[in-house]
């Protein structure tokens, strides 16, 4: 399986973005901030957008800890960063990466 770092994956989804027709695809693990624990199984999305951070986006711990995206349907969605482990990206058909630190 390819990798990717983590650094240069989330640069190429900002660049990704940018373009009219430009999206991803992101598999994390979903973090439950109120329990706090990670699921076990992995949650793939598709058609992310990075997106910037709305007024009520409300983090306990600094910012860059998150990253931020929306889905296809444009809803917006957080995710740890260290709980990334795949991204896709449409120059290899969005062919699941593996995103190492």
């Amino acid at each position: 399986m390819e990798t990717i770092g983590l650094i240069e994956a989330l640069r190429l989804a900002g660049e990704i973005s940018k373009l009219p027709d430009g999206t991803f695809t992101i598999a994390f693990y979903p973090y439950n901030r109120r329990k706090g624990i990670a699921w076990n199984t992995l949650r793939t999305v598709s058609g992310c957008r990075v997106r910037k951070q709305l007024p009520q986006d409300k983090f306990w711990i600094d910012s860059d800890n998150y990253f931020l995206f929306s889905d296809e349907r444009g809803d917006p969605k957080t995710c740890y960063r260290v709980l990334i482990r795949y991204m896709g990206f449409p120059q290899d058909n969005f062919k699941l990466r593996k995103v190492i630190w």
